[in-house]
């Protein structure tokens, strides 16, 4: 299991890190060299390189010539997943498959999930694990009853707190934090009959039965549960999301922000206790600082993504820059994202993807430069966005 940071200190702004690989749109000048060392977790091809950039960070470009039709690119290494609540009856939580509003086959009402078909659910318990179920068995039985509290998506438009307002706030929560954990330890060394622990008073007890009062955000929640998870799966592959692009302020609102700091003193509360090393507030934070930036969107198929049900992030797919003009098509198969050659493309040029939903692209240069801004935090400057 991975060892997680200490509660001790607060969530830092300024990790060093060895990437900034989707910070922005597609790069206006070529890279002068490869990157001499890859970040852990980027893409590895014959048919591209990942290289530093002037005004992108790093970036995709081909070190061969590739025909239309190609195959680049695909994803599977899911780090974490989202789907909102308001879904969680019409999508499957394995495959991703949409029912169009109508209930999924299969429910397993104890965690919170619909599934297509036994396989899913079958597949799914098992890439979960037991303490993955027990859980979101955990926090199903939390949000039970009190779903819509929070539930609707944060006003972009709302002032994002600053590195500062967010120090603050995770600072504020560290006394809280510390007796719930005294108190869940004190589970643990009750049932293995350890002396040795600090034994919960009824302070600490107070502290937890408070938390558990607070409101509750389950889409929220699903983030950092699904984060935990899957980090306490796959422990090697931490290194892949800590690479990613960091976002310093990546809350959207103060509402946003106190809904985080709330969901890490339930998650502290109710999670099992294998996981508890792994609930800290750095650990919430970076996970908020690395997706922020770096994920995609989880839509419907077959009518242009019209439907945004959830969202994940993909490591390996995140270095793939943005351009309104894209000679790259990504399309989900399940869980699996695949990038595609949309036409001839020469060796050297770069590789870019769009993060406009089949909509959104047929906007005007002035909105699609708005919605990039809001969304992403970047100015666009493809040839698309440049040539007008």
């Amino acid at each position: 299991m991975d060892t997680a940071e200490s509660d001790s200190s607060v969530p830092a702004t300024s990790y060093a890190t060895s990437t900034a690989s989707r910070p922005s749109s597609a790069s206006s000048i070529h890279p002068s060299e490869m990157a001499k060392e890859l970040p852990s977790g980027a893409p590895k091809c014959s048919l591209f390189e990942v290289r530093d950039t002037a005004t992108a960070g790093r970036a995709v470009f081909a070190s061969q010539d590739i025909l239309e039709g190609t195959l680049v690119w695909h994803s599977e290494d899911l780090a974490l997943s989202v789907l909102l609540r308001e879904y969680r009856r019409e999508v499957c939580g394995q495959c991703f498959r949409y029912n169009y509003g109508r209930d999924m086959d299969v429910r397993d009402r104890s965690a919170g999930f619909a599934f297509c078909s036994t396989g899913c659910q079958d597949n799914w318990r098992k890439e979960t694990g037991e303490v993955g179920v027990q859980a979101w068995t955990a926090v199903e039985r939390l949000v039970k009853g009190r779903s819509k509290e929070d539930s609707q998506m944060v006003d972009a438009d709302l002032p994002r707190p600053k590195t500062q307002d967010i120090s603050l706030a995770w600072e504020n929560v560290a006394a809280q934090a510390a007796l719930i954990r005294i108190t869940r330890e004190g589970e643990q060394a009750g049932r293995a009959g350890d002396e040795d622990v600090i034994q919960a008073t009824k302070q600490h007890k107070k502290a937890l039965q408070k938390a558990l009062q607070q409101h509750i955000s389950p889409d929220i929640m699903s983030f950092c549960v699904s984060s935990i998870i899957w980090r306490h799966h796959h422990s090697e592959d931490w290194a892949n999301v800590l690479a990613l692009a960091v976002d310093k302020t990546p809350y959207h609102s103060a509402d946003d922000l106190r809904a985080f700091t709330r969901t890490y003193l339930h998650l502290l509360a109710i999670l099992p206790l294998p996981l508890l090393p792994l609930v800290t507030a750095e650990t919430i934070f970076l996970l908020s600082s690395r997706d922020s930036h770096n994920s995609f969107g989880i839509r419907s198929l077959e009518d242009e993504g019209s439907e945004f049900f959830g969202y994940g992030c993909w490591p390996a797919a995140s270095y793939f820059n943005h351009s309104c003009g894209p000679n790259i098509e990504k399309t989900r198969k399940g869980r699996v994202w695949q990038f595609r050659a949309v036409k001839n493309i020469e060796k050297g040029e770069e590789l870019c993807i769009t993060y406009l939903s089949g909509e959104e692209r047929r906007l005007s240069r002035g909105q699609r430069m708005l919605r990039l801004k809001k969304n992403w935090g970047f100015d666009c400057r493809c040839e698309r966005c440049e040539a007008l």
